[in-house]
């Protein structure tokens, strides 16, 4: 859906009195006392639900207020316990359009800087991709297995620094030993954005009243557009003007925001987008889509069904497990999919129904390439355990096994004269 929807609770079992329900769903999170009265509002789309029971072990008093605040805008805010325990918070209140009052050294706790220390480790990760590299890193790996992994690591890190921007993004804060930055200031959610600063060239942007700035990067993180928009301005018009600024047909657009595609009939502040401004990043699918349809496979295991008319997802097959999707092969005519994945699995899916027709153990190792004749319905797989199999696809029966020299990396197969070639890892 791409409107903002209501979800009411209409009944709970073992929930326990006096709890709080905390529904999420993709960047929005809503709370209530049980029983839940009213509904939760939240937006509509696909996303990920998340539903947390919470106790509630402590409130404040009827009676507390900000009144009484110190010279530094900080007061003692008493709780009470439900177990009779001493409970307390320390606030700090501060003008917003004065900007945050810096915090002296030694005025924190082990505790938080411990924690502050850990926002900012983070934040640095974030700014430079560091997790996902990581993990792409150590996924080729275990695919191509080279006799010298040092070698490889080498090469990677040498292609990621030279796609390391020289001079950071002027819209990244630098921490440094002087002007630490809060662990409340540093947000820990998944969004891969860093705390903004603006600078004289941000200050220029023009911004009219209501509007709040968005920065469109790539998925390397580098910053492709600066603009202003109001947060209740559609998708699909933002999408309109990045393609008269950035050349890319707004049909091959897709906005990502908390690493989840924003539909086009949606916008900013259905998602939860400050008011403040944001980052988000752009993933281009094609310069100009001639087809309707496209499937992805991931490394967590997924296979996704999308409308390229406007980026919208179509379907989410359920592969069962997280083993990355290394190989497939698809039919538009009759909407059939044949999947290999890194556990050795080969399935075949009906893209209309979203049914597995076939559920195979094929290989004892990832299979990296998969041909299908759709004509006979057969396919044949090439994978690291050093074989290449050909497959009945309608009695899930292996016909015949060829044993490699080592990995079987690619194949091409003339299905009329019976014939295959296929390169190998040596």
């Amino acid at each position: 859906s791409d409107r903002a929807m209501e979800l009411s609770v209409l009944e709970t079992a073992g929930l326990p009195e006096g709890g709080i329900l905390s529904v999420r769903s993709g960047p929005t999170r809503r709370q209530s006392p049980l029983p839940c009265t009213a509904p939760f509002a939240l937006p509509g789309g696909p996303w990920p639900l998340r539903i947390d029971v919470l106790a509630l072990l402590g409130k404040s008093s009827a009676a507390a207020s900000l009144a009484n605040l110190d010279d530094q805008g900080r007061c003692v805010v008493p709780l009470e316990s439900n177990d009779g325990r001493r409970m307390s918070v320390t606030l700090q209140a501060f003008d917003a359009r004065a900007g945050r009052p810096k915090i002296e050294a030694g005025a924190l706790g082990p505790q938080a800087r411990k924690r502050d220390a850990e926002a900012e480790a983070r934040a640095y990760l974030d700014r430079h991709r560091l997790h996902e590299f990581m993990h792409a890193l150590f996924e080729l790996l275990l695919k191509e297995r080279p006799e010298d992994p040092y070698a490889l690591i080498a090469r990677k890190f040498e292609e990621a620094a030279a796609l390391e921007p020289r001079r950071m993004p002027s819209d990244i804060q630098i921490l440094d030993k002087q002007d630490k930055m809060s662990r409340s200031l540093v947000s820990t959610a998944p969004t891969t954005s860093a705390p903004t600063v603006k600078s004289d060239a941000e200050s220029q942007l023009g911004l009219s009243q209501g509007q709040a700035e968005v920065v469109v990067r790539n998925l390397r993180g580098r910053t492709l557009a600066r603009i202003g928009v109001r947060i209740d301005e559609k998708v699909s018009a933002i999408k309109g003007r990045l393609e008269t600024s950035l050349g890319v047909p707004a049909a091959s657009q897709h906005l990502l925001w908390w690493a989840e595609t924003l539909p086009n009939g949606t916008t900013l502040e259905e998602h939860g987008v400050p008011r403040t401004g944001a980052t988000v990043h752009l993933a281009v699918g094609a310069r100009d889509p001639r087809l309707k349809l496209a499937l992805s496979g991931s490394s967590d295991g997924g296979v996704r069904l999308w409308d390229l008319r406007d980026g919208e997802l179509v379907r989410d097959f359920n592969t069962g497990g997280s083993n990355s999707i290394l190989a497939m092969a698809a039919h538009w005519e009759s909407m059939r999919v044949v999947t290999g994945a890194f556990n050795g699995r080969l399935q075949l899916w009906n893209l209309t129904t979203g049914e597995r027709a076939l559920d195979l153990q094929a290989h004892s190792e990832e299979i990296n390439v998969v041909e299908v004749d759709w004509t006979t319905m057969r396919a044949m797989t090439g994978a690291s355990d050093s074989t290449a199999k050909l497959w009945d696809l309608e009695t899930g029966k292996c016909t015949v096994t060829f044993q490699a020299s080592s990995t079987v990396y690619t194949l091409v197969v003339d299905w009329a004269g019976n014939k295959a070639c296929s390169g190998f890892r040596s």
